[in-house]
């Protein structure tokens, strides 16, 4: 399947993105709608931090129940440790998104992104969703990807096309987030739709399916987020038949590519990022511990900085790998960095690191480290620590 970093429009759904004001920057997008043409088959999964935002305790509430109308998603406030006040601001929002489609507000999922601690005002939310209602269209993806955006520096939008069920069927999806990215899930907001006609169980299944190879396999500096959601939309106008076996199958892995190729975005676009990294751990005892291996070297902030300034600095590598915890013998690790051997049988190979270095100055690369213990594997995504990073989050609120 052919997966295109671009817009689709998605039959049965319609999309805008309009400035509401919200935030301290005029003209600047800040308020999304996703409207279905009637109630699609629906699927989510929110962030594991015990800190939720309102707008996450409402949106896994109402998504249980399998179908949803609508999403409204601002930008600028996160709506979190705001108290009942807060819980009171997510459902008036979603109550006027409901009035305006003319569906009922248990229908309607909220999100929010933004700055924790502060509400949104409610009277602009309310302009900005009729202006927006006004607006909705088939091909506004990448209007509504623009309106959720935070510190990303660009929409970041997926769609692909495939027959199913003796149908064509469309995926289209947009996610955002740039910083306080690890999932399980991660600072992000993920969105995708698509025409087929499916039940909210095969839309849970694969979500669950989805997930392990994309926004549970990223990381830009390993905090998680309050208001992690993704949300997987069917509305069904495709009208294929009963997806089943080999069909069902090819569902599932479009999915996993759709959120795949979205969740690398998140990470090409990370806050000051200059590199993409593939942490690639192999040959662990056990895919736990493959895991871990691989989430030590890509979150630690001695590695991260010396990919920014490329330099294959080994100790950091192996020091990540210590750290995890997890059975190790140094006499059979291996480690590669671009494909060029840095270390093996125990011993640094120091006529390697000025060829290491030269390839670490390539966009994206990828980080071998092989344990020679078992069968595990694992890989993150990762990028490198910049000046850009600190200089964003120095200033995020100031």
């Amino acid at each position: 399947m052919d997966v295109r970093l671009e817009p689709a429009a998605a039959p049965g759904f319609r999309f805008a993105g309009v400035a509401a004001g919200l935030r301290n920057e005029p003209g600047r997008k800040d308020l999304g709608v996703i409207a279905a043409d009637s109630a699609a088959a629906a699927a989510g999964v929110f962030t594991t931090n015990r800190v939720k935002a309102a707008p996450v305790l409402i949106a896994q509430e109402r998504v249980r129940r399998g179908r949803l109308r609508a999403v409204g998603v601002n930008s600028g406030s996160a709506n979190c440790f705001t108290g009942k006040l807060g819980l009171k601001l997510a459902l008036d929002s979603t109550a006027a998104l409901a009035e305006a489609l003319g569906c009922k507000p248990e229908l309607v999922a909220p999100c929010s992104t933004g700055v924790i601690g502060q509400p949104y005002d409610l009277a602009r939310y309310r302009e900005g969703i009729a202006a927006a209602v006004a607006a909705l269209n088939p091909g506004g993806l990448e209007d509504f990807a623009s309106a959720i955006m935070t510190t990303d520096t660009h929409p970041k939008v997926a769609s692909a096309r495939l027959r199913l069920g003796g149908k064509e069927v469309t995926f289209a999806g947009c996610a955002k987030g740039a910083g306080m990215l690890e999932p399980k899930m991660a600072t992000m907001l993920a969105f995708v739709m698509t025409d087929a006609a499916v039940s909210p169980a095969i839309l849970r299944a694969a979500v669950r399916d989805a997930l392990p190879r994309s926004f549970n396999a990223i990381t830009v500096d390993g905090d998680m987020s309050t208001n992690d959601t993704l949300l997987l939309m069917a509305s069904g106008a495709a009208g294929n038949r009963p997806l089943e076996g080999r069909e069902l199958g090819r569902f599932n892995a479009a999915v996993a590519e759709i959120s795949a190729a979205l969740a690398r975005e998140l990470v090409r676009d990370g806050e000051g990022a200059t590199k993409l990294v593939t942490v690639e751990v192999r040959g662990a005892r056990n895919a736990a511990d493959a895991d871990r291996v691989a989430r030590q070297i890509a979150n630690s902030p001695l590695v991260k900085t010396a990919f920014f300034g490329c330099d294959p600095n080994f100790g950091r590598i192996l020091m990540a790998v210590g750290k995890a915890g997890v059975a190790i013998d140094l006499d059979r690790i291996e480690v590669a960095m671009g494909g060029i051997k840095l270390a093996s049988r125990g011993a640094l190979h120091t006529e390697a690191l000025a060829a290491a270095a030269q390839r670490m100055r390539d966009r994206e690369f990828t980080l071998t480290v092989d344990l020679k213990l078992g069968k595990g594997a694992a890989r993150i995504l990762t990028c490198d620590l910049s000046y850009g990073y600190v200089k964003i989050n120095a200033e995020y609120t100031t």
